[in-house]
C-alpha cells in the first residue's frame, strides 16, 4: 500500500496549539483544494509515491514521539487510514496529527492517538468554506479543534459567523492564525490581526481564543 509524498523532515511544529513540539513530519503530495496564496504548491502534484511501511520506519528512525501529518492535502490519500493505524501501534509514537483543510470530510480515521486540526481557508484563499464538512468533523471525532487563517476582515467575519452558530461543537481554544500572504510583511500581518481581534470584545469573551503566528516563518524553519 502507498501514499503520494511530497517530502518527509523533521522540524518543530510552527502553528497551532501545539507550537514548538519537535515532531517528524510526513508532507503527503497532492491538493486540489487549490487555494491562491498557498506556501506549499509543490505538495498540489507529486510524482513520487512511499509504501506505508516504509514511511513507518522513517518516523521510527527520528527517534520522536510526535507525527504530524500534513500536506498538500492528506485526506485525499486513499491509504491515510492504514498509515495512521500502524504509526499507533507503535510505542514510540506518542500521538499522530493530522493537518487538514476540513474539505473533504472523512470518518475512517482510527483515533487512539489521533489529533486533527481542521484549517479552514479564509475568503482571502479564494476558495469555499467548507462550513458543512467541520460541522462533521467537529461532530465525529473528539480530538478535533479549528485553526482559522485571517488576513482580512472579510476573513475574520468569516469565522466569527461560523463560531457563533456552532459554538455547542467548539471543544478546544479558537485559534487565529495571522495569513501570510504577498501583500504585507508577515510581521505587520500579525500585528494587525493581533489588534483586529483583540479589539472586538464580544468574539474573546465568547470563545477561548488564541493568536498564534507561524512561527517557523518568523524564525525560519521549514
Amino acid at each position: 500500500m502507498r501514499i503520494t509524498l511530497s517530502e518527509t523532515f523533521v522540524s518543530i511544529q510552527g502553528e497551532g496549539l501545539d507550537v514548538g513540539q519537535p515532531a517528524f513530519f510526513i508532507r503527503t503530495g497532492r491538493c486540489s483544494v487549490g487555494c491562491k496564496f498557498c506556501d506549499t504548491r509543490y505538495a498540489w502534484n507529486s510524482k513520487k509515491t512511499a509504501q506505508v511501511t516504509e514511511i513507518v520506519k522513517e518516523a521510527l528512525k527520528s527517534k520522536l514521539p510526535e507525527v504530524i501529518i500534513t500536506g498538500g492535502e492528506p485526506l485525499e490519500e486513499e491509504n491515510l487510514p492504514l498509515l495512521i493505524r500502524l504509526l499507533s501501534k507503535e510505542e514510540r509514537i506518542k500521538r499522530i496529527t493530522i493537518e487538514t483543510c476540513g474539505h473533504i470530510f472523512r470518518d475512517d480515521l482510527p483515533g487512539e492517538k489521533l489529533k486533527i486540526v481542521l484549517s479552514p481557508k479564509p475568503p482571502t484563499m479564494g476558495v469555499t468554506f467548507p462550513e458543512e464538512s467541520l460541522k462533521k468533523f467537529l461532530k465525529t471525532y473528539e480530538r478535533a479543534y479549528i485553526k482559522f487563517g485571517v488576513f482580512s476582515q472579510k476573513d475574520f467575519e468569516t469565522i466569527k459567523t461560523f463560531a457563533f452558530k456552532n459554538s455547542e461543537l467548539i471543544k478546544e481554544p479558537i485559534v487565529i492564525q495571522p495569513l501570510e500572504t504577498p501583500f504585507e510583511d508577515y510581521i505587520e500581518t500579525c500585528r494587525r490581526v493581533t489588534h483586529m481581534v483583540v479589539e472586538d470584545r464580544e468574539f474573546v469573551n465568547a470563545f477561548s481564543v488564541r493568536i498564534i503566528p507561524q512561527v517557523h516563518k518568523l524564525i525560519g524553519l521549514k
